[in-house]
């Protein structure tokens, strides 16, 4: 997930009531997970087995249950629960946002597209040119959809990505992980029925 607009570092400690150490400065640009990080975004960590790999990772900032070394320009936020942290960020950034609409306001669709009925796009969806979204699909938030694409029918594009946190020190063992991510269709892609593509 990528933020509206760069958030301070300062801001997103006070947020999860972290321990702010190494570039204070700096401005986080989105949140991503640890294989597709890219320079700005925060990442987090709480098992010893992915400190290095998370820590040495393109992302600029990690969320960490522990201090430790970092390269130089990087940042931690040093908190007990990375994961309730991610949690909590995710929450204030990219709050659910639940729409009535067949198709909520926000959502663009190109032109020369059809959309049949029951098909539902939900918000700030982005559907290119000279598509086919069939009966029955469901597009959901921040998903994108290129240029001649077809979509058939009973398709899930954009569900939660399946993924539960477990911990054995808590009543809820298996907590389950807030998808903040999108799906990105290309052009010229055909969909068949029934199938289900889920967000990051």
């Amino acid at each position: 997930m990528k933020f509206d607009n760069p958030v301070p570092l300062t801001q997103i400690a006070s947020l999860i009531n972290a321990k702010l150490l190494g570039n204070e400065g700096a401005s986080a640009t989105g949140i991503n997970e640890i294989h597709v990080v890219e320079e700005g975004d925060l990442a987090f960590v709480d098992h010893p087995k992915y400190y290095d790999k998370c820590i040495n990772s393109a992302a600029s900032f990690i969320i960490i249950n522990k201090e430790t070394d970092f390269p130089e320009g990087k940042a931690l936020l040093v908190v007990e629960e990375p994961f309730e942290a991610y949690l909590k960020i995710v929450a204030q950034y990219r709050p659910f946002q639940p729409s009535m609409e067949i198709v909520a306001a926000s959502a663009v669709v190109g032109e020369g597209t059809v959309v049949m009925p029951n098909a539902y796009l939900g918000n700030h969806v982005v559907i290119g040119k000279n598509c086919t979204i069939f009966p029955n699909v469901t597009i959901l938030d921040h998903c994108i959809i290129g240029d001649n694409v077809v979509i058939q029918s009973g398709t899930v594009i954009g569900s939660d990505a399946f993924y539960y946190n477990k911990k054995a020190n808590r009543d809820v063992q298996y907590k389950r992980m807030a998808s903040c991510g999108r799906v990105v269709i290309k052009d010229a892609v055909e969909i068949g029925a029934g199938c289900t593509i889920d967000r990051g």
